[in-house]
């Protein structure tokens, strides 16, 4: 596939995302040395720095604090759909971030979602650090500022499918 139409579809899952959240802010930053990259400052609605992108051409990425995954490749709609749930999970205060730290060095951090009183991983982010022993702390990253906001999409109550 040509990588137009890979553009085109990471671009279609941003604008899903701007369609579900219309009053945060999401900065394109048309600098930046991968395909595309957008920044979502911290501001009303966002307790933490998100960053989103297209990176070779077909891999959708999601970043707030230490995590940082990429689903790909963009061409397989089940891709496209589990980064766009993921990314709406976040926003919308639904899914939580939960970093684990060595020290003050974070070596983990896992995307959850809520699964009645408990969490399961969406995804993983870890390095090397995390396969040396010792004592290990954790702190959740939460969007706590997106109260009734749902993630499946604009007040209309779903997403296009």
């Amino acid at each position: 596939m040509k990588d137009v139409a890979k553009f085109e579809i990471a671009n279609a899952a941003f604008a899903e995302l701007e369609a579900r959240f219309p009053s945060l802010e999401m900065i394109r930053e048309p600098d930046a040395p991968i395909e595309v990259s957008i920044h979502l400052p911290v501001q009303q609605g966002l307790s933490q720095a998100v960053w989103l992108g297209l990176n070779n051409n077909d891999e959708l990425h999601f970043s707030v604090g230490h995590f940082w995954l990429e689903w790909f490749p963009c061409t397989k709609q089940v891709k496209v759909r589990e980064y766009i749930d993921a990314v709406a999970g976040y926003l919308s205060g639904r899914y939580r971030v939960v970093e684990h730290y060595k020290g003050t060095r974070c070596i983990r951090a896992e995307l959850q979602s809520p699964v009645g009183s408990l969490w399961k991983t969406v995804g993983t982010w870890s390095n090397l650090w995390a396969l040396l022993p010792g004592k290990k702390v954790s702190k959740v990253l939460r969007n706590d500022a997106q109260p009734g906001i749902q993630p499946d999409g604009p007040a209309s109550g779903g997403s296009a499918g």
